[in-house]
């Protein structure tokens, strides 16, 4: 069985209990890992990637999530696994997931996303499956969310510190197909995936879904007001390059077997 970490504020107890109880509903064993808050950011950190005023900027607390998830990545290597499981706080589990965890080790996935946010991805035909009839698939999209994925040693070795982690929030920079350092990866999920995030499914459910981002304390872009015109044209231009690059990836891709589909959950 892989080991589990999971990322937990000191402010959330809630979340702590939530995961604790599902671990144990499922027999498993995981380890926390404190997550960092954005008063736990250097001063030069802040400078250099979360000021509003550059283009470019990642607000404090996307910033202080990306941390988090390298001092996950730290302590893998620190402990010298070869590869683990790594959850967020708000994370639903799925009841296949210890049966998943017996067999991930037979994929040579570097990556390996189990979450979902239900919206349609594009994957390729499945590659292996599971003896519960868990599809292992690669895809070609960058879904969102940073809730559940499995790493190995030399994915982390390849994330740990890359620069786009500093100004690209984490699921953009690990996910992506096209750009450093999600393209460095070997990467694919399982379908139907075994977690998402409690904000995904339906509202009123439980105070555990509520996020821990106050509003309030987000950082307004401010380059986008002192320099609109400037700024709405590189976001146009980013726009049809990135939408062009995806039409022509996935015709050309189409006849490798890529299609779009929707992950489900597994309940």
């Amino acid at each position: 069985m892989l080991p589990i970490y999971y990322i937990n504020l000191a402010s959330r107890p809630d979340r702590r209990q939530f995961m604790e109880e599902q671990f144990a509903r499922l027999g498993l064993t995981a380890t926390r890992i404190e997550a960092l808050t954005p008063s736990d950011l250097s001063e030069s950190d802040v400078a250099a990637y979360c000021d509003p005023l550059k283009p470019n900027y990642m607000s404090p607390n996307m910033f202080s999530c990306a941390m988090s998830h390298e001092r996950v990545w730290q302590t893998m290597l620190a402990a010298g696994e070869s590869q683990v499981l790594i959850l967020e706080d708000d994370a639903e589990l799925s009841s296949l997931l210890p049966h998943f965890l017996e067999a991930a080790g037979n994929f040579s996935e570097e990556l390996i996303r189990i979450e979902t946010t239900g919206a349609r991805t594009r994957v390729y035909l499945a590659h292996e499956v599971t003896q519960k009839g868990l599809s292992v698939r690669r895809f070609r999209s960058t879904p969102m969310g940073s809730a559940g994925y499995v790493l190995r040693r030399s994915a982390a070795e390849k994330l740990l510190g890359h620069p786009r982690l500093r100004t690209l929030a984490i699921d953009l920079a690990m996910y992506s197909p096209f750009e450093e350092p999600g393209a460095l990866l070997t990467r694919s999920l399982v379908d139907p995936a075994l977690c998402r995030q409690l904000g995904t499914q339906r509202e009123g459910q439980s105070e555990v879904g509520r996020s821990n981002i106050d509003t309030k304390q987000v950082l307004p872009r401010k380059y986008a007001d002192l320099h609109p015109v400037k700024n709405a044209v590189a976001r146009m231009r980013r726009k049809l390059r990135t939408g062009l690059r995806n039409a022509v990836d996935h015709v050309r891709e189409q006849r490798n077997g890529l299609n779009s589909k929707h992950v489900d959950f597994a309940p």
